[in-house]
């Protein structure tokens, strides 16, 4: 008599345990839809360039489910329109954090890094993201280590990585640009020539113009809008005359 007591009493306290737990699972389950929901209202007004409630419906999100990597990626990037680039990239870190594998986010944290003038931790964070099979935009990641590599003045490594983005992207004019500037910097000019000629063939606004080109690299010098550093346009504009 004493045993089946005892066993009935160890069969209430597992179902006890079995019910809780399945509260629990049912409670988390539903706190993870609340917070992806928010999540996703979030990438909808970031995608719409509404950052401010981006801003607010990531932090919503995160408010639930403080391990949502997705929204943390998301106001990282929100954070990053808003050239606040040190908060970005602890953001960026936070979500690395949850999942090391994600390659976006590397990705982005190398972009982020760049803006902060980090370009080896940059190139690092690039080198992350393309160690992942299924991280799909290899171009422009090769394209952030090539420019990286460019910034500090790693000219041969520029050039491999730049490479590599135009055999994936062969129409990425920006990564044809910065080839040539780094042939040049190799000394290399008639090779620095050919390429820059050849891809304004290939580029749709230019087509070969190179008259067009010049002109809107000398009108970028008189406005500076800091789409692309004086230098380089200077470069570019010497590569012109080989």
């Amino acid at each position: 008599m004493i045993y089946y007591k005892t066993m009935g009493k160890k069969l209430l306290i597992l179902l006890m345990l079995f019910f809780l737990s399945a509260c629990v699972s049912e409670e988390r389950l539903r706190q993870v839809n609340e917070s992806d929901f928010h999540k996703e209202i979030g990438f909808a007004y970031y995608i719409e360039k509404n950052y401010q409630l981006a801003y607010s419906s990531f932090h919503k999100a995160l408010q639930i489910d403080p391990n949502n990597k997705d929204a943390l990626h998301g106001l990282a990037l929100v954070h990053m329109e808003f050239q606040e680039f040190e908060m970005a990239r602890d953001l960026f870190l936070r979500t690395i954090g949850l999942d090391p594998g994600y390659a976006d986010a590397w990705f982005n944290l190398g972009i982020c890094y760049q803006k902060l003038n980090s370009h080896k931790e940059a190139i690092d964070a690039f080198t992350k993201a393309l160690a992942n099979p299924l991280f799909t935009t290899q171009d422009k990641a090769y394209f952030g280590q090539g420019i990286s590599y460019y910034r500090l003045g790693k000219y041969e490594e520029a050039k491999n990585s730049l490479e590599k983005a135009i055999n994936r992207n062969v129409l990425m004019f920006s990564a044809h640009l910065y080839l040539s500037l780094s042939y040049q910097k190799l000394g290399m000019y008639s090779e620095a020539s050919r390429i820059l000629k050849s891809a304004l063939k290939i580029d749709q606004k230019y087509k070969g113009d190179t008259n067009k080109f010049k002109k809107d690299l000398m009108d970028t010098l008189k406005i500076e809008d800091g789409t692309m550093p004086k230098e380089d346009i200077l470069d570019l504009l010497e590569i012109l005359k080989y």
